[in-house]
């Protein structure tokens, strides 16, 4: 497994954001490991964790300079946020932030949107998992909301649990989307370590849901 890859999985485990038992998902399937977004609660976590964005980000487009980073609410706020300073820190290219509103605010700064969409609209957008493809589709509707010239080069996300969220959404799309890390790399870093329990079970669970049969 590539050093990334094995490096942000061994700083998940620590970080408790990946753990592992017996879980129920939101979609109601039992699942023997659990990812949390929101064990990144730490100025050092959450710095930890854009950067590891940041890379990816670099790494998938090389060159082409995004101008704004968009989070989903709710645990896509800090992501878009943390994103965007690391990136702007290591590649010395300033970023804006975005992220909506789970309802539109009246008063104040009124509108469903907060942050600043980049001059010359294009966006990347950060998020923790995709669970359907339909999701993110609602996302990009709202960004067109704020102008319909919206360019969104790529989705990133932390984990992809290859359950067909991802092929789905790229179908619906055609917008690439990549993940710092998916559930066979869980897979294979369980294999070098002392945790059959936890390899054989993760193994059964997607050799069952899994999309890489």
């Amino acid at each position: 497994m590539m050093g990334l890859k094995k490096s942000f999985i061994s700083f998940l485990m620590q970080r408790g954001a990946l753990s592992f038992g017996d879980f129920t998902l939101k979609s109601g399937r039992k699942s023997p490991y659990f990812f949390n977004a929101g064990s990144f609660n730490t100025a050092q976590a959450l710095t930890g964790l854009g950067e590891y964005y940041a890379r990816l980000l670099y790494d998938s487009l090389g060159e082409t300079k995004p101008d704004t980073v968009f989070g989903p609410a709710y645990k896509g706020i800090p992501l878009s946020i943390a994103t965007a300073m690391a990136y702007s820190r290591m590649h010395n290219h300033d970023l804006c932030w975005l992220f909506d509103r789970k309802e539109a605010k009246e008063h104040g700064d009124k509108g469903g949107f907060v942050g600043r969409l980049g001059d010359k609209k294009n966006v990347v957008i950060v998020d923790d998992v995709i669970t359907t493809g339909a999701t993110k589709v609602r996302v990009i509707e709202k960004l067109t909301e704020i102008d319909p010239n919206v360019n969104v080069l790529m989705v990133l996300i932390a984990l992809d649990r290859c359950e067909g969220g991802v092929e789905e959404f790229v179908q619906l799309t055609d917008i690439p989307a990549r993940s710092i890390v998916d559930a066979y790399d869980i897979l294979d870093h369980l294999g070098d370590f002392e945790a059959k329990e936890e390899y054989l079970a993760m193994k059964a669970y997607l050799d069952q849901w899994g999309t890489k049969k």
